[in-house]
């Protein structure tokens, strides 16, 4: 039983689904074999129960993170995790991008938060995953991916707007323009590459379009997990906050702040404009080196 469990969780963990796979920028990533700790493995270490970390791919975003084989989790964001069907649950509602914040205790006993970006399922086939273009042009991928998520969203919002009449139908033809000449720089065909060197301590959400509309807000991420001792939580960032702005930028998703991370380097501050039991605060998050403590 334990054996269909982990192969369960693996093929999810890491195919999530064939049909997914067929698109070029994957489903979301984590890089684990995992199954389900028995009652008395559980009962013996003194925990509820949890998944086991039966292996660790090279390079995955598990590994970047510092999981090894014989790690234990024992939740995902707020939520307990003691079966595979929790874990293929949380996995399904991510993204390439996206930030998971796992409770892990180490063979040692000790406990501790691990935020990780997660990867895609297209870039786990490590046989050219060092190459320097290929890394550039899945990023790129991810990028576009969180481009098409906003695009529906605000379809979905549109078309909402127009079923309760809070908008009239555009009937108006848009006036077609000829397209200027594109301002082509050297190398400018050239996808750019979004790498992290800093981190919040805090995993987040995007808001679901109806959310943002009673918000009367474009957009929107909520924080779904703060590290203890990080930086999102010296700040006074809290589990439930709607970040609207960064750096009075507008934050649509989790996407775009991953893209306004990659610009900043450690030591730098983030001024948050965020959403609390309806009413707007300023916070200033001073970034942290990624993997460094409370990361």
């Amino acid at each position: 039983m334990r054996f269909a469990g982990s192969v369960f969780c693996a093929l999810m963990l890491l195919v999530m689904g064939a049909t997914a796979l067929s698109a070029q920028s994957g489903t979301a990533w984590l890089g684990v074999k995992l199954e389900v700790v028995d009652a008395p493995e559980a009962k013996k270490l003194g925990i509820d129960g949890g998944l086991k970390v039966t292996r660790v791919d090279e390079k995955s975003p598990a590994a970047d993170a510092g999981m090894v084989k014989g790690d234990i989790v024992l939740s995902a964001g707020e939520d307990t995790i003691t079966t595979i069907e929790q874990m293929r649950d949380v996995m399904a509602a991510k993204r390439p991008g996206d930030m998971l914040s796992l409770g892990v205790r180490h063979e040692n006993g000790r406990t501790e938060p691990l935020m990780i970006t997660l990867g895609s399922s297209a870039d786990k086939d490590d046989k050219f995953g060092d190459d320097a273009k290929v890394k550039e042009l899945r990023e790129r991928l991810r990028e576009l991916d969180a481009e098409r998520r906003r695009t529906q969203e605000d379809l979905e919002r549109r078309l909402e707007e127009l079923r309760g009449g809070k908008a009239d139908k555009e009937t108006e033809k848009p006036t077609v323009e000829e397209p200027a000449e594109p301002d082509v720089k050297p190398d400018s065909h050239q996808p750019e590459r979004v790498t992290l060197k800093v981190t919040m301590g805090a995993s987040f959400v995007n808001l679901e379009a109806e959310e943002s509309k009673k918000l009367e807000i474009e957009g929107g991420i909520r924080v779904t997990g703060v590290t203890r001792g990080g930086a999102a939580e010296e700040a006074g960032l809290k589990v439930d906050d709607i970040v609207v702005y960064a750096n009075s930028d507008t934050v649509t998703g989790t996407g775009e702040l991953r893209v306004l991370l990659s610009k900043h380097e450690p030591g730098d501050r983030l001024e948050l404009e965020i959403i609390r039991d309806g009413k707007r605060q300023n916070l200033t998050v001073v970034l942290r080196a990624k993997n460094a403590n409370g990361r």
